[in-house]
């Protein structure tokens, strides 16, 4: 296809933009592993969660829900109702304070803290594996299939243009800046993709005459055999998308968010939980990520629903409906406001494989390489072995492209993967054992010893007690001001 020049500049001055930004943060990101993976743990709240709405608000998201909202209609909010609605509000309320209070570097040594040593160490094991080798490239993979779904339609793309476009680049973005440059340069992102989403979707608007005239057509050419397409609630019966698989679920992403979306399950937000400054600075984050994310989601989803009318095609059977958000920018969008979108698309596969590569690393080297292969190393070993890990993942990340081809698909079986986990909450939890009330030497600890008290995960300040066979001595766990656990005897106060 053939770039128009306003198109091509305003593409340019983004990828020019990306790399100024990067290499800004490249002296801060490579002092250490707390500000490689964590910004220095000084992140505002707001922007955490600008920058999850971010990583989350991809051209997956454009092209999953869009071709969703295509063969469903309305109540494809019903999707994403659950996921990042309840669900983020359910994670605020029973995991943004606590979490941020445990000053854990990954969400996944909680175990070690509240579990035996066997029984944390596999566990801790199966979550690294999982998250860092399986669902981050999946992820990643998924992301990039849908910059090519997007990017094809509109532009004649291959899946190996589309690649060469946005993998090199976002690379190197992530290699140099760190999490702080990702979580600034996901602002940015998110503000291109706001305004290129808006565009196309007044585009869209103008194209029918108006909200009215669109439900209209919509009403015309649909009311008899599918009248379904403008109702709220999902229908009995629907061959994508019906009232059962809606609960279904609802149940699975908010009811039961301990299995992938909590933090102890290994999900990102795990990391913007504990970057963030303070413990309520971790609920901003929360907050801000669920109203981001439904009025962009709304944006995407709104005129995939009004192309039915436009590409009836893309609803039947065996027909590839993800493609419908880059037919709509190939018809409704004129020159500059093309170069837009894309920049916007870039945009948002860049922020999303940037997150998921600079996370998805740093779980491989804190909880796999650096416990269970070299343990004592100096900071920067590690640093290299995490950009180096970022090139695994992306490695593995390709290789979905290629063999993926409806991308809803890895939704459904990275959540049937996580779900049969169901690691518990820290709220839920029963606290961890104390020491025998006697105090004598040599008295043992027994199962009736257990306390019936608080999660230790909920008493923050005293995150828990332990018990060593023997009766020597006991430690309580990092105190108000964060120092080492303090030995005492027993009896003593």
């Amino acid at each position: 296809m053939k770039w128009d020049q306003p198109d091509l500049w305003i593409i340019i001055g983004y990828l020019l933009l990306m790399f100024g930004m990067a290499f800004w943060h490249k002296r801060f990101s490579s002092a250490n592993l707390e500000n490689f993976f964590l910004g220095g743990r000084k992140i505002p709240g707001w922007l955490n969660g600008v920058s999850y709405t971010a990583a989350m608000v991809s051209p997956d998201a454009a092209t999953g829900y869009g071709g969703l909202g295509l063969v469903t209609g309305a109540f494809i909010c019903w999707w994403y109702l659950s996921r990042f609605g309840l669900a983020l509000f359910i994670g605020g309320v029973l995991f943004a304070v606590f979490w941020r209070r445990l000053k854990l570097f990954t969400s996944l040594e909680y175990y070690d803290l509240r579990f035996p040593s066997r029984a944390a160490n596999a566990m801790r094991l199966w979550i690294a594996i999982r998250t860092s080798l399986i669902a981050m490239p999946a992820w990643t993979g998924v992301t990039l299939l849908a910059a090519y779904k997007i990017m094809g339609p509109a532009f004649g793309l291959t899946k190996v243009d589309t690649l060469l476009l946005i993998v090199p680049i976002s690379f190197l973005f992530v290699f140099f800046s760190g999490y702080k440059g990702v979580v600034i340069s996901n602002l940015i992102q998110m503000c291109i993709f706001f305004l290129g989403a808006v565009t196309l979707a007044g585009f869209t608007l103008a194209h029918f005459g108006g909200p009215l005239a669109m439900s209209a057509t919509l009403t015309k050419v649909f009311g008899s055999s599918h009248s379904e397409i403008l109702q709220v609630i999902p229908p009995s019966n629907h061959d994508v998308f019906p009232l059962a698989a809606a609960l279904a679920w609802l149940f699975g992403q908010s009811i039961g968010y301990g299995g992938d979306a909590a933090p102890m399950g290994g999900a990102m937000e795990g990391q913007r939980i504990l970057s963030t400054r303070s413990p309520s600075e971790a609920l901003v984050m929360y907050v801000t990520t669920a109203v981001t994310m439904f009025i962009l989601l709304l944006l995407v989803t709104l005129p995939c629903i009004s192309a039915a009318s436009i590409y009836p095609d893309l609803r039947e059977a065996g027909a590839d409906r993800e493609l419908v958000y880059g037919r709509l920018m190939k018809t409704m969008l004129p020159v500059g406001a093309m170069g837009l979108l894309v920049a916007a698309m870039m945009a948002a596969t860049m922020s999303t494989v940037a997150d998921n590569l600079n996370f998805g690393s740093q779980v491989l080297v804190s909880d796999i390489y650096r416990r269970w292969f070299v343990r004592s190393a100096k900071e920067k070993h590690y640093l290299w072995i995490g950009k180096l890990g970022m090139a695994l993942i992306l490695a593995v990340a390709v290789t979905v492209v290629f063999n993926v081809r409806i991308m809803t698909d890895v939704a459904v079986m990275m959540l049937q993967l996580s779900a049969a986990e169901l690691p518990a909450p820290p709220g839920w939890c029963r606290s961890a054992p104390r020491p025998p009330r006697s105090g004598r030497p040599g008295a043992r600890w027994s199962r009736a010893g257990r306390s019936r008290g608080r999660c230790p995960a909920r008493r923050c300040r005293a995150r828990e007690r332990r018990w060593r066979p023997g009766g020597r001595t006991w430690s309580r766990a990092t105190d108000r001001s964060g120092r080492p656990p303090e030995r005492r005897r027993p009896g003593s106060t």
